[in-house]
């Protein structure tokens, strides 16, 4: 998601109070798929049926399957390995979300907010539903979206923008919560990249442009190296974010890379920032 679309610069007249966050339910997960995954090696891992991916997936011929698409993993029972046996279902582990900002557009509604994990257990395929509710608890829209990064590590942080077209009406509170994640597979993974020379550049009223450099400190190549760019406030509420390609974005050990990523904040003015850089591994490393 990519919170970078013109906006008004009006937030909700009052932001809404968060409501108590219920249990979360047992929803499909979302997988994104690694360099050497199979179908048969993913229903092993998740203790599905291969059929049950590919039915959820309409996947008829697993040969154009593409690193870094995402795919669902079916969590329902008859999906399971062995069906018929009592199995328990995943729950999300425990992720703090931030209070979220709403802003308005003429014809839809934005929801930005930060999702924090605790630890210890790294986590992919986080995903965040947000439940907009009338004075009576009735719920008038509600949608989901994932986090901007692909790895959440303990104690870090991601963001995530909502669009919500067209916009709703009127409401009263909100709910949050996490409704998908799954231990990281960090082999997969390069978490070790660097920032560096980083720069903020306003470039008028309402274009905001950071950039600075990547680097590959180890000795290993990283693919598909990007940043992820975070823009608050000054009270602290996300107000812009993107993902952006480093140039190149394979880096081998000791190489660096340029990126640079326009912004337009949904609020002015920016007060601060947060840079984090993720990669991939090389398939044969």
């Amino acid at each position: 998601p990519t919170a970078t679309q013109a906006a008004t610069r009006t937030p909700v007249p009052m932001t809404p109070e968060p409501t108590q966050t219920p249990t979360p339910e047992p929803t499909p997960i979302l997988h994104t798929l690694q360099a050497g995954d199979t179908l048969i090696g993913l229903a092993g891992a998740y203790g599905v049926t291969v059929q049950a991916i590919q039915e959820a997936n309409g996947i008829t011929d697993p040969r154009g399957l593409l690193v870094g698409q995402q795919i669902i993993i079916p969590t329902d029972p008859e999906s399971r390995l062995g069906a018929g046996k009592p199995t328990p279902e995943p729950t999300p582990v425990p992720m703090t979300i931030s209070p979220l900002s709403f802003w308005e557009q003429p014809d839809a509604l934005w929801v930005l907010g930060q999702v924090t994990l605790p630890g210890p257990t790294a986590q992919e395929g986080v995903v965040v539903r947000v439940d907009l509710l009338g004075s009576d608890g009735a719920v008038i829209a509600s949608d989901s979206v994932p986090i901007q990064n692909d790895v959440l590590l303990p104690g870090e942080s991601a963001a995530f923008g909502l669009r919500f077209s067209p916009r709703p009406g009127p409401f009263s509170s909100y709910n949050s919560r996490i409704v998908s994640a799954h231990p990281a597979h960090l082999p997969f993974y390069r978490t070790d990249l660097t920032i560096q020379n980083v720069a903020l550049q306003a470039e008028d009223a309402s274009l905001a442009t950071l950039s600075g450099e990547v680097g590959n400190n180890g000795p290993d190549l990283a693919q598909d190296v990007h940043v992820n760019v975070i823009l608050y406030d000054d009270a602290g509420r996300v107000i812009a974010l993107r993902r952006i390609m480093a140039n190149p974005s394979t880096l081998a050990g000791g190489e660096t890379a340029f990126f640079a990523a326009d912004l337009i904040p949904i609020h002015l003015p920016v007060a601060d920032y947060a840079l984090s850089v993720e990669g991939r591994r090389a398939a044969n490393d």
